[in-house]
Formats: C-alpha cells, structure tokens, sequence
C-alpha cells in the first residue's frame, strides 16, 4: 500500500497584497457573509423561527466585525442611556454591532397590537410601527446589497483593487449601519417610556427605601417611621398587584414602628407574640436589603419571573398578618417615639444579626442535608 500523502493547501491566488489578505480573519468574515446570504430569510416577510433568528444573528454578527475593522465609528451611546436602571441584563459600556432583538422588536412592533408585561399591554405609537416596517425592508435590501457586493470580488480575486473593494464595502455598511442606528435610537426611547411603566412600582419602593435608609442615618425618627410605613404601603399595593389574592386581607397601620415596640414591650408581650415581631422585622428587613440591591442587580421586566423578589413578598406579606396581634396589643401602649430614646431600629444596626441568623439557617440545612 502506498503512503497517504498529506492533503495539499489551495494555492492563493491573486496579487500579493490579496494573497496576503486571504489568511486574515476579515477575508474569512467576507466569506462567511456570503455563505450565509444564500439562505438568508427576509426579515420583513418571512415566518421566523429561533434558527432563522439565528442565521440574522449570525450575518449581523460578520457586519458588525467587519465594520469596526474598516473603523466605522457612530455613537451609540442611546444603547446605554436608555437602557432602564433596573433592566436585566446591565448593558454594555462600550456598545458595538447590530442586535438581531432589534429586528425581533420591531417584528413584534409591527405585528402585534402591543408588548405585554405583567398582563398590561403596552402599545407602540403609530409613528414606531411605521418606522419597524420600513426598518425591516431596508435591512433586507441592505444586507442582500452588501452580499452582493461581497461574492463577485472574492471570485475575481478582487479584481477592481483589494484597497478600492474595502472603501466600496465601508461605503455600503456606513449606509446601512446609519440606517440601523438612526432606527434603533428611536426604538430604544419609545421602549424606554414603556419600561418606565413597567417599573414605577418598583422605582417608588426603591426610592422610597433609600429616602428611609437616609432618615436613619440622620437619625430622624420621626422622618424614619413615616418612611416605614410609606415603605410598607407601597409594598403592599405592588404585592397584591402581583398576588392579587392578598387583596383580601389589608395590613394594619403603623405596622414596622408597632413591630419595633413589640421588641421594646417585650415584658408585657407574650412568647409567640415576640417570636412573630422578630419574625416580622427578619423579613422587612430581608425585603429592604433585597430592594437596595436591584438596581445593581437587575431585574426581568415580565416582574413574577424574579423568584427571589417575588419570595420576599410574600414572606413580609406573610408575616405582617401573623403578627396582627401582636400589632394590635402594642397599637394600645404608648407610642414608641414618646417611650424611647435610643436604639433605634435600622438597616445598619440589624444587618449583622441578620447575617448571622441566615448563616446559622444555612449550616442547619447544610447538617439536615448528611
């Protein structure tokens, strides 16, 4: 038997400097745009599935490389600026390239009456359902232009001049990355506003926590348990907005200041009604620190689809109406701010107690678990 001889390299051909060219990643992408351009869908027509998505992605993802090699530059700051503060994921600082969402979210705009989160639908203006249509149809007429443009140059070795194909190609991606930009920064302002909805509930709770983390670090007590009891109003209300079946059961006034005198009373109340104020205060405070994390967290906009947020709810909403009689006994004593005078409840003087209860619950359910 003879020897297997080794399978020999194409020859390149072309001039030097196409030769040259050849071995580099960008003449790879151009390849790669084409191959793919031959069973690209029409994202203005087309029925699309997840791999037609992905195929989009894909060609968008070529366009994008192949634009910051030739250093076409737009700002695309609009991406960052109004992306919302609580939006998972945290957006890029330094953005760059086309996202296929982008032509999803038009889709969607187009085709639908509006974008629905949290069983509200959100309608887009007539204005942006016209500009998603007209979106789409030139990104189908662009990246077909760009293909097109591509495929006869890698058979002819370049023919025309490697230096003039690349300020031909430079020409057609700045058309369609002006276009795209142009679009986006419109789209992204009028998600923006419906974001801002999505989120008001959220941002009044938030807001509010930090407006009372303030008052306790100034120590102003009177300002602290009328921030408690604005916080825990607006947790209620978002709490049966998202449980609407506890909307049968409202909580009671003063419910953390109570909570809080349940712990100073602590000899004329009894061991339950103890043991559920510390439960109480355990939660709120859970919630507090939980809410002070969302906005370097994120959240998902459909809101039920944050577990931990959600759990947290319904462990406060579950403990406040334990402790109604607790709540109820101390409502009828004298007022906390007129009994005490110092060691007041806060976030930064419960924090380690916290942590140290959580710790303790963790290696518990670590010892149960052998």
């Amino acid at each position: 038997m003879g020897k297997k001889g080794k399978k020999k390299k194409a020859k390149l051909t072309g001039t030097p400097d196409v030769q040259r060219f050849k071995v580099t990643r960008e003449f790879c992408l151009l390849q790669e745009c084409v191959t793919i351009n031959e069973s690209l869908p029409f994202v203005a027509v087309d029925a699309l599935d997840e791999f037609a998505y992905k195929k989009v992605a894909r060609f968008l993802n070529m366009v994008g490389l192949l634009a910051e090699y030739l250093n076409i530059q737009t700002n695309k700051d609009f991406r960052f600026n109004f992306h919302h503060r609580y939006l998972s994921p945290t957006p890029q600082f330094f953005p760059f390239g086309f996202d296929v969402n982008v032509i999803r979210q038009a889709r969607e705009a187009q085709e639908k009456p509006g974008v629905t989160f949290n069983g509200i639908t959100h309608t887009y203006s007539e204005e942006t359902k016209a500009a998603s249509e007209s979106f789409l149809k030139e990104v189908d007429s662009t990246m077909t232009k760009i293909a097109s443009e591509i495929e006869p140059r890698l058979k002819d070795d370049f023919a025309t001049g490697l230096s003039r194909f690349k300020a031909e190609l430079k020409d057609d991606i700045e058309v369609f990355d002006r276009m795209w930009m142009d679009f986006e920064a419109k789209f992204v302002k009028a998600r923006h506003e419906i974001m801002c909805k999505v989120f008001e509930q959220v941002d009044a709770i938030i807001t509010c926590e930090l407006a009372l983390t303030q008052a306790e670090e100034r120590r102003d007590i009177e300002t602290k348990q009328s921030l408690e009891n604005e916080f825990v109003r607006v947790v209620e209300e978002f709490t049966n907005q998202m449980f609407p079946e506890t909307k049968a059961e409202k909580f009671p006034a003063d419910v953390i200041p109570l909570a809080e005198a349940c712990i100073f009373y602590e000899s004329k109340c009894t061991e339950e009604w103890l043991h559920l104020a510390k439960h109480l205060i355990n939660d709120y405070l859970e919630l507090r620190i939980y809410v002070m994390k969302i906005p370097e967290e994120r959240l998902n906009p459909q809101l039920k689809e944050n577990p931990q947020f959600m759990r947290h709810l319904k462990n406060f909403h579950a403990s406040v109406l334990a402790a109604r009689e607790a709540l109820d006994f101390v409502s009828r004593l004298p007022k906390l701010i007129h009994a005490k005078t110092s060691d007041w409840m806060t976030k930064k003087v419960l924090e380690p107690d916290l942590r140290y209860i959580q710790k303790t619950a963790a290696l518990g359910l670590t010892e149960g678990m052998r």
